[in-house]
């Protein structure tokens, strides 16, 4: 997030390397599916529609904002203890295993005990989930309690934690690749999304064939430009949601960026969306019965796309998301 001089960090940014390394591991994958045989199981059909709905549906969450007023209020818990009931009421149930008169008679009580220690590990594992989901609870709340004052203040050092305790950066993962915040002046937050490029769009989909089994179809390239830009709109509008439900302002810029390639044929990070959410029109929109592109056009979203070459850079300049510069020192000053 270096472009925006002092903007914080909620998701680091791909550099340099690890995009090359993506963009090679999907040519690589390419001309894998090319040139050797491709497994045709039918849940290869599910696997890409669950993708599709990851790329394009992400803005599909419902809106719920924090109160950090009653945060405030509320006191402080105990860490989570570390706790082994399952695995213990596993291991009495192995320890007390007697074979009975039909695992006797067929001799299923070896079967019986292995089945039974499988149970135990099972236990111990749920056990350990258990007590780190806890744990991970326990310690946000007291973090959201210490950061409560200072959150609705509005110190971006405060945001910042709280939005990485709270962003989910698991779902976040396959949708975008960087995430930042700025605050140029009091009370004001500009949010940067790096996007998807249109090269990790997929570039075929998979359907079920006559025969019950996969079919590949290739996507013509304005097939892929329509997911692209439902993807980085979807986006967007996701981002929002997430910053607006932990952020106490009633208005946030969001400005979404991808890589572009320009004239000389290279590819530059270039804003291609930028909207302004409102915490009442997230209030008075189901983004889970709305299109995403819908959406930001019905926010005032400015955007400029066209199905044959996709996104082109917009200017952003007029909108005031930087910080002024301080005035320059004077000669008379410096001497």
């Amino acid at each position: 997030m270096d472009a925006q001089g002092s903007a914080k960090t909620i998701i680091a940014t791909m550099n340099r390397i690890d995009r090359a390394t993506k963009k090679a591991l999907r040519d690589r994958e390419c001309k894998e599916r090319a040139n050797g045989r491709r497994s045709t199981a039918p849940e290869l059909a599910a696997r890409y529609d669950a993708l599709f709905e990851t790329l394009t549906r992400a803005h599909c969450v419902p809106y719920e904002r924090m109160d950090w007023h009653e945060i405030a209020g509320a006191g402080m818990v105990e860490p989570a203890v570390r706790a082994n009931a399952l695995e213990q009421k596993a291991r009495r149930a192995l320890a007390n295993y007697q074979p009975g008169i039909i695992d006797g008679l067929f001799g299923l009580g070896q079967d019986r005990r292995r089945a039974l220690a499988e149970r135990v590990l099972e236990a111990a594992k749920k056990d350990a989930e258990n007590y780190a989901r806890a744990k991970r609870a326990a310690d946000v709340h007291n973090l959201d309690v210490g950061l409560a004052a200072a959150v609705l203040a509005l110190d971006i050092g405060a945001i910042e934690q709280a939005l990485k305790a709270h962003i989910p950066a698991a779902e976040f993962t396959p949708i975008l690749e960087g995430l930042g915040v700025h605050m140029p002046a009091p009370g004001k937050l500009v949010v940067y999304v790096d996007c998807l490029e249109y090269d990790a769009i997929p570039d075929e989909a998979v359907e079920i064939g006559d025969t019950g089994r996969a079919v590949f179809v290739a996507l013509p390239p304005e097939v892929r430009q329509e997911m692209h830009l439902a993807n980085v709109c979807a986006t967007t509008l996701r981002v929002a949601v997430e910053v607006l439900a932990v952020v106490p302002l009633d208005m946030i810029d969001v400005v979404a960026r991808c890589f572009l390639v320009k004239g000389r044929g290279e590819a530059e990070q270039s804003p291609v969306v930028h909207v302004k959410v409102t915490h009442q029109a997230l209030k008075a929109m189901d983004l889970r019965r709305l299109e995403p592109v819908s959406s930001i056009t019905a926010l005032g979203g400015r955007i400029d796309w066209e199905v044959e070459r996709g996104f082109a850079e917009i200017r952003i300049d007029d909108l005031k998301l930087t910080a002024p510069k301080p005035p320059e020192a004077s000669q008379t000053a410096a001497a």
